[in-house]
């Protein structure tokens, strides 16, 4: 499942920069790399949701969670449920 989410981020996140990427290292900061704001994270989040056909618990997302491709990853790992 962590490789199903994390090959989702690497398709979801370039739709929501607005680029190409050629890579998503594991330690890219969504703010500092990218220059995500929190509204860019909103929509990667929905984004990721969409792609996957899951939910994902915002409720206890906090902003380590948000800070890495890695971070992130490992959050909806752990708070996610399957629409299915």
């Amino acid at each position: 499942m962590r490789d199903r989410i994390r090959r989702g981020i690497e398709d979801v996140l370039p739709r929501v920069l607005g680029v190409e990427l050629a890579e998503v290292p594991a330690n890219a900061c969504f703010f500092e790399d990218y220059g995500l704001t929190s509204s860019g994270i909103v929509e990667l989040v929905l984004d990721i949701e969409e792609t996957l056909a899951i939910q994902v618990d915002v409720e206890h997302l906090a902003i380590d969670d948000l800070r890495t491709v890695d971070s992130l990853t490992d959050y909806v790992v752990g708070h996610h449920v399957d629409e299915d």
